[in-house]
């Protein structure tokens, strides 16, 4: 696997101990930020910037050049698939039919925009043509991000092949809704942290700006 250095260490790797359970729980909004503000410059909340506070947050909403900022309405029905191994052999492919680990899936993740102004999910298709990282919030008003090697640095999570769908009319009995989609790309969590805000609820106090 790609993964694998070669040579191994002398020993294998230290794995930290388990003191407490880590669960995100439901996504309920997403931000969506470009990768880069300019140039090869990656967007981040720094320790002068805190991704814990609401001023950090509302300089990038409110920002007009790349480090711009937009958060979706509520989303719905998250789910997640992928993410397994790439496997090749078995049979008299491989010494004693075992079959080889090669690689990881990308992991590809759906939502369902339920109930929303067609104008919104017209905005949202504009974000398609774009190289995106994406800020997740749970129900409890967590973010989840990619940690930096500095300490209170901290990134979105790259994504690709954003999909926003065409308004689907359900009738008497299932509301209408939009599809929303992603995809992360492999080992995208080795980095994953959950932060929970000092002075805001991302939930409830983030707001786009409107012209």
């Amino acid at each position: 696997m790609s993964i694998c250095t070669c040579p191994l260490g002398k020993a294998i790797p230290n794995v930290p101990n388990a003191s407490c359970p880590v669960d995100f729980g439901q996504i309920q909004k997403i931000v969506f930020q470009r990768i880069f503000k300019t140039g090869t410059t990656k967007n981040s909340f720094t320790s002068s910037a805190a991704i814990t506070a609401l001023a950090s947050w509302t300089a990038n909403i409110t920002a007009a050049d790349g480090s711009k900022m937009v958060i979706t309405p509520y989303v719905e029905a998250p789910a997640a698939d992928g993410g397994d191994a790439i496997t090749y052999g078995g049979g008299n492919d491989s010494v004693g039919g075992v079959t080889k680990t090669i690689g990881r899936n990308p992991v590809n993740m759906t939502f369902a925009l339920r109930q929303i102004s067609q104008d919104i999910v017209k905005a949202l298709k504009g974000l398609m043509c774009e190289t995106l990282g994406v800020y997740l919030i749970n129900g409890d008003g967590q973010i989840l991000a990619l940690k930096g090697s500095t300490a209170g640095v901290h990134y979105p999570i790259p994504i690709d092949n954003l999909f926003v769908g065409d308004l689907m009319l359900n009738g008497l009995d299932t509301p209408d809704s939009n599809a929303l989609s992603f995809s992360f790309k492999p080992n995208w969590s080795d980095d994953a942290v959950v932060v929970t805000p000092e002075d805001f609820n991302p939930l409830t106090d983030l707001a786009n700006e409107t012209e």
